[in-house]
Order: C-alpha cells, then structure tokens, then sequence
C-alpha cells in the first residue's frame, strides 16, 4: 500500500467515482471513504512517525543525524558570509565627506559604463555593495603588512600602494578615498581606462590618486627606477592566478613591503596558492598566507586576502618579457 495524505486520498476517491462506469456500490464506497478520510485529516494534520517506522521510504529514527565534517564547516561559513553587512563595513572606513567621494566616484563610473564596458553594476548602490565594501574589506590585510614592515619604511616616507590591473577602479579607488594619505596608484594596460580614472580621481576629489598607463612587467622591469621595488603595498583583484600574478606584482614590492591578492574562498583557492609557492619563493617572497575578510564572492563564501611579505629583491630577470608569465607561469 501507499500512503497519502488526506487532500490526495480525497482527490483520488473523488476521481475515481467520477470514473465512467462506476455503479451504484462504486458510488457507496466511495462516499464511505471520504468519511473516513475526513474524519482522519480533520484530528490531525501532521501524523507523527513513531520511533524506528519507516515513513517516505526511509527509516526514521529518533536520533537525528549529524552532519558530515565538510557540511559543517560549509554550514559554518555560509553563516560567517550571511553575517557580512556591506553598509557596516562601508561606514567604518568612511565618513561622510569620503562617502560622498565615493558616490561621485560610483556615478561618474555608470555614466562611463554607458560608453564603455566597465562594470557590470547599474546602480550607485550596486556599486558601493559590489566593489566599494569588497575593496575596503582588504585593508585589514593591507595594514597589517604595513604594520609588520614599518621598520624597513624610511621615517616619514608617504604609504605607496599600486593596485595593479585596476580596470574600473577596484580596490585602488577606493583605498585612496578611505586612505587620503597612502598615495595609490592605478595600472592598467588600456589608455581609455587609465584616461578615465585619471578624470574621475580629479572630480571626486581623490588627489592622491596616480594613475600609469603600462603592462605590470614593463613597470617593474630592471631599470624602471620609478617603480620597480618601489611599493609598500601591490594590490591585485583576482585578475590572474596567484602564478601570474606573483610575477606581475612582487617585482614592483620594495623588500620588507607586501603583496596583497584578493581571491575567493579559502578552500578555492588552497590549490592555487599550493601551486604558487614555487614562484613566490623565487621572486623573494614569504609563503602566501591566506585569510578569509569581511566580504562574499560570487560563490556565496567569504572571500581571502593572500598575502606575501617580500623579503629579498626580486632576481633581474623577472618579470619576464611581456606576456611570457601568462603563457607559461612559474
């Protein structure tokens, strides 16, 4: 037999003596078997399964049983993410003057987007919850290994950060406006995006902002006196893997300043930080240390801040040409 709730009994039955052919007897059964089922559904909705019955094709015990380890951690970081609150997060970093540089920031970014394809938000308020609260969520990290290489920084030198591989403007935009006195500057490899963050720094009123129109292995090739080993902070926004990345970034960290990547969630990225330890160590980094911050991905999972302290100068032959740590990372 199969058991059915009182609304199914009832529909069945009423079906069935609609049925054609059935007869008069067909027709008594029937009506004697709505009785009952009315009678039943109407004492108790939710019929409950005694200990060990077997009940929707399983056996039903009183014990309820407890996750598998790995479903645990999940259910523990999807609560850790549900937890983030972008709105908090924005205002701990900003205060009303740097809010309403950012909101220029963000509407001068949507009207660009109309013309150009620079973000997928389509709001101001997509903008700031997307990007904005993201970005902000790495300085943790970012002071940190400021903090920790502070006694290799020249007293009284200004903070120098580049976010390399800007592209709309995230996180170096935002790092300079909740950070007025680093001097942050934005890299990437397309004049028209340069071009513009150039002019939206100057109408936000972001004068801290510097902008550099090159590819990361130019700027940090030997001979590049500017910038090569002339950063306290490289930043990058899960532009490449930590392979590439390592290569493009580490060159352009003076020794004792920090690389600092942005990835998504620690068990994502375990393999790929694995694979680039190698080419950290060879660049003159410490191994990557990763920890989740206050921000969710697009996996729903807290994202990481991967970080690696420069310890020695990077060897003259990296970066490699242009190009070269795309089509075959270290």
């Amino acid at each position: 037999g199969v058991a059915l709730c009182g609304t199914c009994a009832m529909s069945c039955l009423a079906k069935l003596a609609a049925a054609p052919g059935a007869g008069r007897r067909t027709h008594e059964l029937v009506a004697a078997a709505l009785r009952r089922v009315g009678s039943t559904s109407a004492s108790t909705s939710s019929p409950a399964v005694p200990r060990g019955r077997i009940a929707g094709g399983r056996h039903e015990s009183h014990h309820r049983r407890r996750p598998h380890p790995q479903q645990r951690r999940r259910l523990a970081r999807t609560s850790a993410a549900a937890d983030v609150d972008t709105d908090a997060i924005i205002d701990s970093y900003l205060d009303d003057a740097q809010m309403d540089q950012v909101r220029t920031f963000a509407t001068t970014l949507l009207e660009k987007n109309k013309v150009m394809n620079l973000t997928g938000a389509l709001t101001v308020d997509e903008v700031l919850g997307r990007h904005v609260a993201d970005s902000l969520a790495l300085i943790p990290a970012i002071e940190r290994a400021l903090d920790a290489g502070a006694s290799s920084r020249h007293p009284g030198a200004k903070i120098r950060v580049m976010d390399v591989g800007s592209g709309a403007g995230f996180p170096g935009m935002a790092l300079a406006i909740a950070r007025p006195t680093w001097e942050v500057t934005l890299l990437d490899t397309l004049q028209k995006r340069t071009s513009f963050l150039a002019a939206a720094a100057a109408e936000c009123g972001a004068d801290n902002v510097r902008t550099l129109w090159s590819r990361a292995e130019d700027a940090g090739k030997v001979g590049n006196m500017e910038h090569r080993e002339a950063y306290d902070v490289v930043t990058a926004r899960a532009v490449a893997e930590l392979r590439v990345l390592a290569e493009l970034c580490v060159p352009l960290v003076r020794v004792g300043g920090a690389f600092v990547a942005m990835k998504n969630s620690l068990a994502s990225t375990a393999e790929e930080t694995s694979a680039a330890a190698g080419a950290i160590e060879t660049l003159g980094g410490t191994p990557f240390v990763a920890n989740e911050v206050k921000s969710v991905g697009p996996d729903g999972e807290l994202r990481t801040a991967v970080v690696s302290v420069k310890e020695r100068a990077t060897p003259d032959k990296y970066p490699r040409r242009a190009g070269m740590p795309n089509k075959r990372p270290l």
